[in-house]
C-alpha cells in the first residue's frame, strides 16, 4: 500500500519465523515473557490473563485474534539481526514513522485516516481512507496479561530510545497517530515498509 513515498503493508505482520528460518520463541508464560532478553512472539488471548473490547469477536480466543489481528512481537523479535521482515521490507524506524504522519497532515489528524471503519470500541472507528486498516489489536504488557483489544492499536518502530523502543499508538477515543516509548518487553504489532533504493 502506497502512502505518498513509502510503500507499507496492508495488514499487521504473522510470520512465526525470521527471515532465515529460524522460529522465533512463542507460547511463553508471563513469567518467560517479562524476563526474557530475546525474541519472542505471542497471539492475543492465548493465557487467561485477557481483556476483550471488540465489538466484532472474541478477542481473548486466540484463533479469532490471529485471524484478524496477525501476532505481537517484542521489541527484541524486531531487532534481531535475522530480521522479522520479508527480504526487501524492514520495520520502520521512528522517522519512517515521522514522514508518513507528516504526509497524512500531522499525527493529531493521521489517526482517523489510519482506522478501520469498523472493530474499535465505543464508535471510535476511522475511514481508512489511505488503505492502511488500522485495527485495535491491543498489546501484551511486561506482565504477560493481555490488554485493550478493541481500544487500541501499537506498532513498533526499530529505533532505541535510551533503553526503550519508539512505537505508535491509535486509539478510540480520538483521530491520534500517537509517539511514545515502551519497555522492549511490551508486546505490539508490527507493520513492514518497504526497503528504498
Amino acid at each position: 500500500m502506497q502512502i505518498g513515498e513509502q510503500c507499507w503493508f496492508a495488514e499487521n505482520l504473522r510470520t512465526e519465523l525470521y527471515r532465515n528460518g529460524d522460529f522465533i520463541p512463542a507460547n511463553l508464560s508471563d513469567s518467560e515473557w517479562s524476563s526474557t532478553a530475546s525474541g519472542a512472539v505471542a497471539v492475543y488471548g492465548e493465557d487467561s490473563g485477557c481483556e476483550s473490547y471488540s465489538p466484532d469477536g472474541d478477542a481473548c480466543d486466540p484463533a479469532w485474534s490471529l485471524n484478524e489481528y496477525g501476532r505481537l512481537y517484542n521489541w527484541y523479535a524486531v531487532d534481531d539481526a535475522r530480521g522479522l521482515c520479508p527480504s526487501m521490507w524492514h520495520v520502520p524506524t521512528d522517522e519512517e514513522w515521522i514522514v508518513m504522519s507528516d504526509f497524512l497532515g500531522g499525527s493529531s489528524v493521521a489517526g482517523y485516516q489510519m482506522k478501520t471503519n469498523y472493530g474499535w470500541y465505543n464508535g471510535g472507528s476511522g475511514s481508512n481512507s489511505i488503505g492502511y486498516a488500522g485495527l485495535a489489536s491491543g498489546f501484551r504488557r511486561i506482565t504477560g496479561s493481555f490488554d485493550n483489544a478493541g481500544i487500541s492499536g501499537n506498532w513498533w518502530s526499530s529505533s532505541l530510545s535510551v533503553s526503550s523502543a519508539w512505537y505508535r499508538d491509535l486509539d478510540s477515543v480520538d483521530s491520534n497517530l500517537d509517539r511514545g516509548t515502551h519497555s522492549q518487553n511490551f508486546g505490539f504489532s508490527v507493520r513492514c515498509i518497504k526497503d528504498t533504493e
